[in-house]
Parts: structure tokens; C-alpha cells; sequence
């Protein structure tokens, strides 16, 4: 029921109009937003690592536990923008 009416559905953007700098500069903006969310993650774990280290030699629980809740935000926000970037290639290559 649900398959005859998925394969109905057929879109196709006009990209045509658009100058070539145009795409060029999207497609680089979009490089350099994701480029920069990772940054901010990688710094987010670089920081939660140092965190849980010194809670480990302070015996601060409060801090271990601060540290370690924030390294799986961290991760999870790389494996989230990994997943966005993969279903954004995906579907740009249905759209060619």
C-alpha cells in the first residue's frame, strides 16, 4: 500500500538558474559549517577528557561524572552531524 504510493513522489529542484559561483559558494559554506560543528566537538571531548583526568586525580565524583556525561553529548553530536552529512550526500544523489 505504502510502496506503490513512495515511488509516486518524484521531485526534482531547478538548480539550472543559478550561477555556477553561486553553487560553488553553498557547497563551500556547507563545508565549512560542518567543518567548524566538528571543531566545536572536538573540543567539547578535548575538554571532557581533561575534565574526567583531573576528577580522577582529585577524586571529584561530581566532576567525573559532569565529564563523562558531557563526552557522550560530545560524541553524539560528531555521530549526529556524521549522519546529517550522510543522508545529505544520499540525497543529493537522488536529486541528480
Amino acid at each position: 500500500m505504502i510502496r506503490p504510493l513512495a515511488t509516486d513522489i518524484s521531485v526534482h529542484p531547478d538548480l539550472h538558474g543559478l550561477p555556477p559561483s553561486v553553487l560553488a559558494g553553498l557547497g563551500q559554506l556547507a563545508n565549512n559549517a560542518a567543518g567548524l560543528l566538528v571543531v566545536v566537538s572536538g573540543i567539547g571531548i578535548a575538554v571532557s577528557l581533561i575534565g574526567w583526568v583531573i576528577a580522577s586525580f582529585t577524586a571529584n565524583p561530581q566532576l567525573a561524572e559532569r565529564s563523562k556525561s558531557s563526552l557522550g553529548v560530545s560524541i553524539a553530536a560528531v555521530a549526529l552531524l556524521y549522519l546529517g552529512i550522510a543522508a545529505a550526500n544520499y540525497a543529493g544523489r537522488l536529486f541528480s
